[in-house]
Order: C-alpha cells, then sequence, then structure tokens
C-alpha cells in the first residue's frame, strides 16, 4: 500500500477521473434548448404539424374531473400522417404528464396506431400498448375512434372495428384529473408528429367537446426542452432485480469505497467513505442531465451502498492483516540433550 502522500492523491484522482468517464459517456452536451412551435391553423379550421409542434388546452379539461360517473367516453380523431413510418409513438392525441405519465395517448409508430391507455393492467404509463398495423400506411385521411366504457374498451378505423377487448373493472377511477389534452407532441418532451388533424372531439355519455375550437385549445409560441428525465429508472414491465444496471451500480463502487478505506481509514469512518461515495455518485448523475443519460435515484443510493460495502470489506481485510502481524510466534521447544 503506497505510504506517501502525493502517491495516494494521484492514484484517488486517476479513480475519480475513472469514474466520471465511465458515468458520462457518452460526452454529447444536451443543453436546453427553445423549440418553437411549429404548429399552424389550417383553412378549414383543422390543426397542421408540419415540424415539432403542439396544440394544448389551457390547464385540465373540465371534463376529467367528472369521468368517476362517466359511463361512455370516445375521441374521434380525422387525420392524415405527412411521414408512413414515423418513429414513435409520435402524439397525434394525448392527455398526459410528461412522457411516463398518462391517461390516453394515440399515436403513430412506424405506420402502426399505438394506443396507450390506463386501465385495468396497465402501468401508470398505460402499457402494455395496444397497436393496430398500417393504419397510417398511406397519407390518406382515416377517421379514428377510440371508445372507452367502464367493462370494456374498442377501436374503429374508418368505420372497422380493429379490437373489443372487455375490462375487469373501471379505468375512470384511475386517470388523473390534472392533465392537459394535446395534440402533435407532448410538453415538456414527446416524439413530434408530422401530418394534418381535420378534426379531434371528446365524447361524453353524449357531450361532444370539439377540442380543435380555438376556445379549448392554444398554439403556444415555443417552449423550453430538456431530454426526458425519470429520477427513479424503474422499468415497470419487468422485475427490478433483472435489471442489470443494478449490479454495475452496486458492485462498481465497491472498489472506490475499499480505496478511501485502505488510504484513510485511520481517519475516515464507513459512514464518512458513503458520504463520499454519495458525492461522487451525486456530481455524476448530476452531469448526467446535460447528456445522453439517464439520471437516477436509484443509482445514488446503489452507489453510496456499494462504497459503504467496499469501505467494510477493506476494513475487515486490514484488520486480519493487523492480527496475523501482530500474533505472537510459537515458543521454539528444545529438546534435552542425549546422555553420551
Amino acid at each position: 500500500m503506497p505510504s506517501h502522500g502525493p502517491t495516494k492523491i494521484l492514484i484517488l484522482t486517476l479513480f475519480l477521473f475513472g469514474y466520471w468517464a465511465v458515468g458520462l459517456y457518452p460526452f454529447t452536451f444536451e443543453l436546453p434548448k427553445y423549440v418553437v412551435n411549429q404548429a399552424e391553423r389550417a383553412a378549414d379550421g383543422g390543426l397542421s404539424f408540419p415540424e415539432v409542434g403542439i396544440a394544448r388546452t389551457h390547464g385540465a379539461p373540465d371534463w376529467l374531473s367528472g369521468l368517476q360517473d362517466t359511463s361512455s367516453l370516445e375521441v374521434r380523431l380525422v387525420a392524415r400522417t405527412d411521414d408512413p413510418d414515423q418513429r414513435g409513438p409520435a402524439r397525434l392525441f394525448t392527455i398526459s404528464d410528461g412522457v411516463s405519465d398518462r391517461n390516453l395517448t394515440l399515436g403513430q409508430k412506424g405506420a402502426d396506431l399505438v394506443i396507450r391507455v390506463r386501465r385495468p393492467g396497465s402501468d401508470a404509463n398505460g402499457t402494455p400498448d395496444l397497436q393496430v398495423a398500417d393504419v397510417f400506411r398511406d397519407p390518406e385521411w382515416h377517421e379514428i375512434r377510440f371508445r372507452l366504457k367502464p367493462d370494456r374498451l374498442a377501436l374503429t378505423v374508418d368505420d372497422e372495428t380493429r379490437f373489443d377487448q372487455v375490462l375487469s373493472s373501471s379505468p375512470f377511477p384511475e386517470w388523473n384529473p390534472d392533465f392537459a389534452l394535446a395534440m402533435g407532441n407532448e410538453l415538456p418532451y414527446g416524439r413530434a408528429w408530422t401530418g394534418e388533424i381535420r378534426a379531434a372531439s371528446v365524447d361524453i355519455d353524449g357531450r361532444t367537446i370539439d377540442v380543435l375550437d380555438p376556445a379549448e385549445i392554444e398554439l403556444p409560441g415555443g417552449w423550453w426542452e430538456m431530454k426526458a428525465f425519470n429520477p427513479w429508472d424503474l422499468d415497470h414491465r419487468r422485475p427490478y432485480y433483472a435489471n442489470a444496471d443494478i449490479y454495475v451500480n452496486f458492485f462498481g463502487f465497491i472498489p472506490f469505497g475499499a480505496l478511501l478505506m485502505l488510504f484513510f481509514g485511520r481517519r475516515l469512518s464507513i459512514v464518512h467513505i458513503m458520504l463520499l461515495g454519495a458525492a461522487l455518485s451525486l456530481s455524476i448523475e448530476t452531469l448526467q442531465i446535460l447528456l445522453p443519460r439517464h439520471p437516477s435515484v436509484t443509482d445514488l443510493v446503489l452507489n453510496t451502498i456499494g462504497a459503504g460495502v467496499g469501505a467494510y470489506l477493506a476494513r475487515l481485510a486490514m484488520r486480519e492483516r493487523h492480527r496475523r502481524l501482530n500474533a505472537k510466534p510459537p515458543s521454539i521447544r528444545e529438546d534435552p540433550p542425549r546422555p553420551g
């Protein structure tokens, strides 16, 4: 073990740069950017989305708060795509709060229509998806009707039923009444959809709301955008223990904790080393906000625990080495002289 202070500092510095390099790779910064809204009002009162754009309600629609007692909700869209192979799901219509929490989204992925709806058996993001193949394989206008009742959901495209499913219980009590309605994109993130929407309405128990009405929807001038950020970074589609990142984050910080204990064990406790591990991890997670990575509180916790385990194992090894060095050697017994 190095005994000189400068050598220890050099080794520790190399360790720190190594952790920052691994935690921040690749090094492509994504600073916040202002996005100009490209959505436009068409002459017929519809909406056109030639580039990244959005039309959205001023806040949560009033009718969302009354869904508890609703017996039927229908969303009707008449739309055409500009691109039959859009990366998605690109949002035609969404009632959501960012990219991971939604009531309902109708989107395009490739040529398919993708529906994410919060319902019995789904997560807060409305997944697993429901997909209808090749709806957007051509640039023609298509009428899409999505119907939701307490006991079933159904979808028709151009008056043809594409799916009809029975639900185990009503989805409406699970819907969040505070989400905004948007078309074309999804603030503050989301994949922009390009195309045109000629008609869009919501029917609730026979009451029809024209969501293209300027009194219902606005076209903001633009917005500030950063990459998506899910602080807990939990994957709802598979067990948490199946995510390899938890093992990388835990075991990756064991050497850091062990190194600090070996170098500064007389002055640092395990708790102190865990706090230093948390500080290093926090610096990495904070900088990841500006990089194409996914900062996570879960990573911070696992890194901290890993540093503590490394310090504990190093302390055990140091104590065992000290015990061996200070153990008394066995006495040497001399045989009595033999008579001549």
